[in-house]
């Protein structure tokens, strides 16, 4: 792994050339396990990655947190600091590296705790926000190392959906079917709950974010579901729809349409197709069927965060040269559709894809019709 790690530095080092950054100040929980392998989430909380054009990456933690922190790191050298100090250390480890001889990169969280000290240390220095850019244009394609381990969250995100199916009756709330389908997905290996899970019934089921609630599950309502699995930190998305009964024609309409719009969009999907082409695709097939595609967000990448740069959103709102490159993973749909005055009828279908040169291949499997309870 720590030729890997070592890897992607090299890619972050390609990165600053390229935009005229001198280094790379980076302090989020997904850009610390990229470039360090560290997983604990209490070092990760507080630590902070320093990249310059040295042969060699810097990891500051705090100094309680050293020893861990050295026992899983990878390709970097640990340094530390007090909550007092930490300001200026972060400064004195970018002088020392060279870095601060032009413009700096950060993320968002970096900016955050580190901003004010960076403007009254380094005033001459620009800080440059670099948050959607490292995950566009460093991290968005994967490595077979981080595929296996989204491959694995895929396979167990199946199981939790399939479990949330299988219990799923009248008279349980929605929360009581999310803990038990997370209890399974814990279960099999899930390392962690960064993917909320959103289980809406009834009316809910038209919310975009519908965490769960005590709400009862009626007869007779729609239940949308949004789960996935973490495995080493990176997540799988998958959504699927039910009924309890027979589900009304429209919603049956509605569900094929977003289906076969998903099969038409995998038939496209290549390396080299611009986002804005494929991200027309489904929306053009779905208005034609008389269930427009609801927002302008289509799908999204996966990685260490659920929802990773770049999104598949509409034209205007992608940047226009961003094209879809082999070993990218996708999720998608991330939306619903609408029918005459109803402008969400809360169907949800989301899968986790991954891009190969031969096409689009899915990793989550289960059943993609609208399921009867």
């Amino acid at each position: 792994m720590i030729n890997e790690i070592v890897q992607r530095q090299e890619k972050a080092r390609d990165f600053m050339r390229r935009n005229g950054y001198c280094g790379l100040v980076l302090s989020t929980p997904q850009n610390i396990q990229y470039f360090t392998d560290v997983t604990e989430p209490s070092i990760q909380t507080c630590g902070v990655v320093i990249i310059t054009q040295e042969p060699e990456a810097v990891f500051a933690v705090l100094w309680a947190e050293k020893d861990t922190a050295i026992e899983q790191a990878k390709g970097v050298s640990v340094k530390t600091y007090t909550m007092a100090s930490q300001g200026k250390q972060i400064v004195k480890i970018l002088e020392q590296l060279g870095g601060t001889e032009g413009p700096v990169a950060m993320d968002t969280t970096a900016n955050r705790e580190l901003g004010d000290s960076f403007k009254h240390n380094l005033p001459e220095v620009e800080i440059i926000d670099a948050t959607y850019a490292i995950e566009e244009r460093i991290r968005s394609v994967k490595s077979e190392t981080e595929i296996e381990f989204i491959r694995k969250a895929c396979e167990i995100a199946d199981a939790g959906m399939k479990t949330a199916a299988e219990v799923i009756k009248p008279g349980m709330t929605e929360l009581e079917v999310a803990s038990l389908a997370q209890h399974r997905m814990v279960t099999l290996g899930s390392d962690a709950i960064k993917h909320t899970i959103f289980i809406a019934s009834g009316s809910r089921a038209r919310l975009l974010h519908p965490r769960a609630t005590q709400k009862k599950i009626c007869a007779g309502e729609i239940i949308s579901i949004d789960l996935g699995a973490v495995i080493h930190g990176y997540t799988s998305d998958l959504a699927r729809t039910f009924f309890i009964g027979k589900p009304p024609e429209q919603l049956q309409k509605a569900s094929e349409t977003l289906r076969d719009a998903q099969i038409i969009m995998l038939e496209k999907l290549y390396p080299g197709i611009t986002i804005n082409e494929i991200q027309a695709v489904p929306r053009e097939f779905a208005k034609a069927s008389g269930f427009p595609m609801v927002g302008p967000l289509v799908g999204h990448n996966v990685g260490l965060a659920v929802e990773e740069e770049p999104l598949i959103m509409r034209s205007g709102e992608s940047s226009p040269e961003a094209k879809i490159e082999k070993n990218n993973i996708l999720a998608f749909f991330q939306c619903s559709v609408k029918h005459g005055k109803v402008q969400n009828l809360g169907i949800r279908l989301e899968d986790t894809i991954l891009v190969t040169e031969s096409g689009a291949k899915m990793l989550t499997t289960c059943p993609r019709e609208l399921l009867s309870i």
